[in-house]
């Protein structure tokens, strides 16, 4: 009786989380080493934002915070966008009802690509005590009466891997909007 209360609540708290198990468990796994081997030429990242809101590309930025013996270095890379996808969803489910939302598609630019190699080989040299791995943009049409946005961000490691949900149909707080 016990493991099934403890089952229970574990299940209510992962359910309610905006981070899938599954993303935690995949990430866990990551480290300094699983960063250097990345291929910054495969890797992308994905928002899907409600209607009617959207995101400035051109303020939209990959961004990494690495704590070194030194402090903080913050280090940003421009994205550029492969695909804009307006996509309205219907699952005839008596719970959810239809959505609609526009999905981004980024990339990093080329500027950004040798940047991330370069960070990579001096990682090789001082490795950082830990890092933060940040997707920054700015809205746009967002309506007067509007103080929260939903939306869910993906980022894709590799070309043979599926993307990871970073956050999943979250509410987030504009501040200062109205």
């Amino acid at each position: 009786m016990k493991k099934t209360i403890a089952v229970m609540i574990c299940l209510l708290l992962f359910g309610c989380s905006h981070v899938p198990l599954g993303s935690m468990l995949k990430l866990s796994a990551f480290d300094e080493n699983s960063f250097l081997s990345l291929n910054p030429h495969e890797l992308r990242s994905r928002i899907q934002i409600d209607k009617p809101v959207e995101i400035d590309i051109s303020k939209t930025a990959l961004s990494l915070n690495l704590e070194t013996s030194n402090g903080w270095l913050v280090f940003d890379y421009p994205l550029k966008v492969l695909s804009i996808k307006n996509i309205h969803q219907d699952d005839n489910n008596w719970f959810i009802s239809a959505m609609e939302f526009t999905e981004y598609e980024f990339a990093l630019s080329d500027e950004a690509v040798h940047n991330f190699q370069a960070l990579q080989e001096k990682m090789q040299l001082e490795k950082p005590k830990s890092y933060r791995l940040n997707i920054d943009t700015e809205l746009e049409k967002l309506p007067d009466d509007q103080d929260e946005i939903i939306l869910s961000i993906f980022v894709r490691l590799s070309a043979e891997s599926d993307y990871i949900t970073l956050f999943d149909r979250g509410s987030v707080d504009v501040e200062g909007h109205n």
